[in-house]
């Protein structure tokens, strides 16, 4: 963001701290997490937002995803995208007290560059930065699906799922599939969690 005066015609929507303590699988502790949201409730539609739906890769893709990658031995894997919503622009105006904690002696007000978690746009915004980066990459987006990707050649091919910030891939071409994984990591910082072993309530075992 960026620290300005607030316009006569706009408001400025408050923020809030959020702590949460991570554990291990075995209950000791892993971190402390803070994240900054935006009480997005508050905006009023037409000023602060236009449009809001984002969509998902339906679970009957994931399944039929998962047969076809079992039945042509291909490798399944798992990305998660760290704060994926602070990756989406943003095409309107929006205005956001300045956090608890960080001082603001001229009563400035924070104009968001970026989009932030509790925005209702956040979602749609990270969707239409990560379609529009595997569209460069020649990803072709499913009529059927617009959250699943495809990427086909005579001689192989590449598909990418995307559920908010959980990405599955598969494919015939492992260069491919690690092509897209470096350039998504440069672009956007992700985990690389190696083969798909959970996804969307599903358990994945060979």
């Amino acid at each position: 963001w960026d620290f300005v005066d607030l316009p006569p015609e706009k408001r400025a929507i408050f923020s809030k701290w959020v702590y949460k303590v991570k554990l291990k699988s075995d209950g000791s502790l892993e971190r402390f997490k803070a994240k900054l949201v935006i009480r997005g409730f508050t905006q009023q539609y037409g000023i602060d937002y236009q449009e809001v739906f984002s969509p998902v890769v339906k679970m009957a893709i994931i399944r039929s995803i998962i047969a076809l990658a079992a039945s042509k031995g291909w490798g399944l894997f798992q990305l998660d995208v760290n704060n994926a919503f602070l990756h989406g622009d943003l095409d309107e105006e929006v205005y956001m007290t300045v956090p608890k904690g960080i001082p603001n002696p001229s009563h400035k007000v924070c104009k968001l560059k970026k989009s932030l978690y509790g925005l209702k746009q956040a979602s749609r915004q990270w969707f239409n930065k990560l379609s529009t980066t595997l569209l460069s990459l020649g990803y072709q987006q499913s009529k059927n699906d617009y959250s699943l990707f495809l990427n086909k050649s005579s001689t192989s091919m590449t598909i990418v799922a995307v559920y908010v910030d959980d990405i599955l891939i598969t494919g015939s071409n492992s260069a491919e599939i690690n092509h897209v994984k470096q350039h998504l990591h440069t672009l956007f910082s992700i985990k690389d969690l190696g083969k798909l072993h959970y996804f969307l309530g599903l358990e994945v075992s060979y």
